[in-house]
């Protein structure tokens, strides 16, 4: 019998075998489409006006951009430039804020005496300040006296004094004649970018423009035939800015607005604007003119040089210095490629890398020899500073991205991503595509791996010293997705064709003696893989108080009825809340909120299954009382922050569990509730992350530093109460909170005596019991180091 012919292809041979697959052609397809994602991001992220609807390397590259900030760790500063910090020793000397403006008069004469050089503000004064009575009496007293007539007391001359002596604030005043003396001012103002908030302007606004205008750039340079008004995407419309009295007839401005990345992140920075003049009705007040940011003012003032802008047909190509005098070579300022004028920041650190001037320093003239020769005003204290996410730290004051343009611009350490960057990336792409495809078709799957890993260790070591430590920005994430793209695609190709049957057996007898693995792998085999990923979970630790005495008084089986009888209602409100129970550690407890279920208020899970558990136990002691049992009691600590969570162990046997600093954090705290007297301490982080922080009552008890740590941790009591009593107790915690004031200031006899006030509201107060013996210790023992209301503790 003559044997079956396979049906013929209806497309030529050749053809054929070009479509038929093979690893390398895997490979060379993985590569090209990375370059065609690369080039449309290109196209997108350049074009002014655009914006993909997903951007998936954008997102993936700005992530990693952050992280190369991190690993390098904080830069020194040249000391230049600084913050004048409105902090909280600001605050406390002057009030609630905003500050009377008469403090800023004082304030620019002890900086110019200092040998500060340049001030911007970071602030707005855009509205009359209203005099202070105390400040009006003798205008008052001058208003009456001028009114007594030989016919009697004339009120309309009166009311015209009194309109006087209200339309002059010498709050405004004093802060015009402090920045008229001090000259090297640059005020702060912010812009509208949107025409339909034409509304918001001041009646006086055409004055003000007047007086922005001679903030103006002049040296632009657009393309031939065109203006700057013909390029939309720099337009903004009016701006908010200081008093006709504050800002004065010569005042330089420059504006602080910026905006975030998509993910709410700032690594960039706005350096010029174009403002169309607009009347509050939307009348045409003149041709639109560019206007310079806060930190390119300050820059360019200090070093004496003016900004030259040549555009092309993209918009701004090319921002450069231009030294006035033509003695120092002009400083080239790098800009993104979608022609808006902005420049990437190159940030030095955290919140604080820069030198920081204290407004209260600085009006006592209490200030050091040697201060930086800019500084910027800006809010730093809780409340009033404006947080900007930096790749640094989502707890970053807005001011401090001033300040990082500047010392980039004074300095010239800039990062870069120059328009050759594509071609570098492309040509990155090609190379890695093409190696990848050749070396791996040949590679056995643990050879691939090695090799694989092997790019990304030299890659990245490269990109480290070579091309980011250089200041420049080429992407590295698509060419690590590329090579791992290729690396899984040629190897599930070999292992479904050349491997196939290899592979089964050796997967059968690798799991035949463990049931349990083998049924796992059967339903998700993706789960077996070790590791874990990063999140922000709230982990959780109990421990039963004295078990070892307790453990001496009972027999094995009773011990062990009462650790059942224990442990069943604590798990149930644990899984009953979402929770994880990770384990039992002999009578400790551990468990995670936040995974493997996300759970957006975890922190506030865990707290109140926290509440619970002493409610629970409550319960149980009473029950244990009328058997004549222990009376056991527990500590609980709680902290929020990004662990590792996943499969943990060894290729055998593995827990699904939590590991890092954090979930260490949170032992500590549960082993320390015993040292402050209280049953629940959670940590600053956790109670940053409440969603519902007004469910809670928490009392700060200290600022520590746990054994084997550096830095300081702020911790809280979760405290027990019934919403009848919620009034006496809160008034506790603020009597508590009272007492930590000056014994954080060292002022030791007077914290004893606030401690002993809260003794008389609960004698029995742990906490409070605690700092007395401490404070009656620190009076006698001076502290070797100097005194910041920092505990560290000498034990787990």
């Amino acid at each position: 019998m003559k044997k079956a012919e396979k049906p013929k292809s209806f497309l030529p041979a050749p053809i054929v075998r070009l479509l038929k697959p093979t690893p390398f052609k895997i490979g060379f397809a993985v590569m090209l489409l990375c370059m065609v994602g690369l080039w449309r991001h290109f196209v997108y992220s350049s074009t002014a006006g655009l914006s993909a609807e997903f951007d998936a390397i954008g997102m993936m590259e700005r992530a990693l951009f952050d992280a190369r900030f991190r690993l390098r760790g904080q830069k020194k500063v040249s000391g230049t430039v600084g913050v004048l910090a409105i902090d909280e020793k600001s605050i406390q000397k002057f009030g609630r804020w905003p500050f009377h403006r008469t403090v800023y008069e004082n304030v620019l004469k002890n900086l110019r005496k200092r040998g500060v050089e340049w001030v911007g503000f970071d602030v707005a004064f855009s509205e009359s300040e209203r005099s202070y009575l105390d400040e009006s009496v003798e205008d008052i007293e001058g208003a009456i006296n001028s009114s007594m007539t030989k016919k009697g007391f004339d009120l309309e001359k009166f009311g015209n004094k009194m309109n006087e002596v209200l339309q002059v604030s010498k709050g405004d005043k004093g802060l015009a004649t402090g920045i008229l003396s001090f000259k090297n001012v640059i005020q702060g103002y912010f812009f509208f970018e949107n025409e339909n908030q034409l509304p918001e302007l001041d009646e006086d606004f055409p004055q003000r423009l007047q007086i922005l205008k001679k903030s103006e750039i002049e040296m632009v340079q657009a393309e031939q035939g065109k203006t700057i008004a013909s390029y939309p995407e720099l337009f903004v419309y009016g701006a908010k800015l200081n008093t006709l009295e504050i800002s004065g007839e010569e005042s330089q401005h420059g504006f602080f607005n910026n905006s975030s990345d998509p993910d709410g992140m700032f690594r960039m920075v706005s350096l010029v604007k174009t403002i169309v003049p607009k009347s509050r009705e939307g009348k045409d007040l003149g041709e639109p003119f560019m206007i310079p940011s806060l930190s390119l003012s300050l820059a360019s003032r200090y070093l004496g040089m003016t900004p030259v802008i040549r555009f092309g047909g993209g918009g701004i190509e090319h921002f450069e210095l231009l030294d006035n005098e033509g003695k120092k070579e002009s400083v080239q300022i790098p800009v993104t490629l979608d022609g808006t004028g902005r420049m990437l920041i190159n940030h030095y650190g955290r919140a604080g890398t820069f030198p920081h001037v204290s407004l209260a320093d600085a009006f006592d003239d209490k200030l050091g020899t040697k201060l930086p020769k800019i500084l910027i005003l800006g809010g730093t204290a809780t409340g009033i500073n404006d947080l900007r996410p930096s790749p640094f730290s989502e707890v970053f004051n807005g001011v401090e991205h001033h300040v990082a343009t500047v010392e980039n611009i004074v300095t010239q350490r800039f990062v870069r991503r120059p328009f050759s960057s594509i071609i570098i990336e492309m040509g990155i792409l090609a190379f890695v595509g093409i190696f990848f495809s050749l070396v791996l078709t040949k590679a056995s799957a643990v050879g691939s791996a090695l090799i694989l890993l092997s790019f990304c260790v030299v890659y990245f070591i490269v990109d480290r010293i070579f091309i980011f430590g250089k200041g420049y920005w080429i992407y590295m994430g698509l060419p690590y997705a590329e090579s791992f793209g290729i690396y899984f695609g040629v190897t599930l190709f070999k292992y479904f064709t050349e491997e196939r049957e290899k592979r089964k057996v050796k997967d059968a007898f690798q799991h035949y003696l463990n049931p349990s693995v083998v049924n796992e792998l059967m339903a998700h085999p993706d789960r077996l893989k070790l590791g874990g990923e990063k999140k922000e979970l709230t982990v959780f630790f109990s421990d039963v108080r004295g078990f070892t005495t307790i453990s001496e008084t009972l027999s094995p089986e009773a011990l062990s009825n009462l650790l059942n009888e224990y442990f069943t209602p604590m798990t149930d409100i644990v899984l009953n809340s979402g929770g994880l129970l990770d384990k039992y550690i002999g009578d400790a407890m551990m468990a995670v909120w936040g995974a493997p279920v996300a759970l957006a208020d975890h922190a506030d899970k865990g707290l109140q299954s926290s509440l619970l558990m002493l409610d629970a136990l409550d319960v149980l002691r009473e029950k244990w009382k009328e058997k004549g049992l222990p009376l056991i009691d527990i500590g609980i600590g709680l902290n929020t922050g990004f662990m590792t969570v996943g499969n943990m162990g060894s290729t055998q046997r593995f827990d699904y569990t939590v590991l890092g600093d954090s979930v260490n954090l949170g032992s500590r705290l549960e082993s320390i509730t015993k040292q402050y007297g209280v049953r629940i301490i959670c940590s600053e982080f956790t109670r940053a992350k409440l969603v519902h922080p007004e469910l809670f009552i928490l009392r700060e008890l200290d600022l520590i530093v746990v054994k084997g740590k550096t830095e300081p941790v702020r911790i809280f009591e979760v405290c027990r109460f019934n919403e009848r009593y919620r009034a006496q107790v809160q008034a506790l915690v603020d009597a508590f909170h009272a007492a930590l004031v000056p014994y954080r200031a060292g002022d030791w006899p007077k914290a004893e005596e606030l401690f002993m006030e809260v003794l008389k509201m609960n004698p029995q107060d742990g906490p409070a019991l605690m700092f007395l013996e401490r404070c009656t210790y620190l009076a006698t023992h001076t502290p070797e180091t100097e005194w910041n209301g920092v505990w560290v503790m000498k034990s787990k």
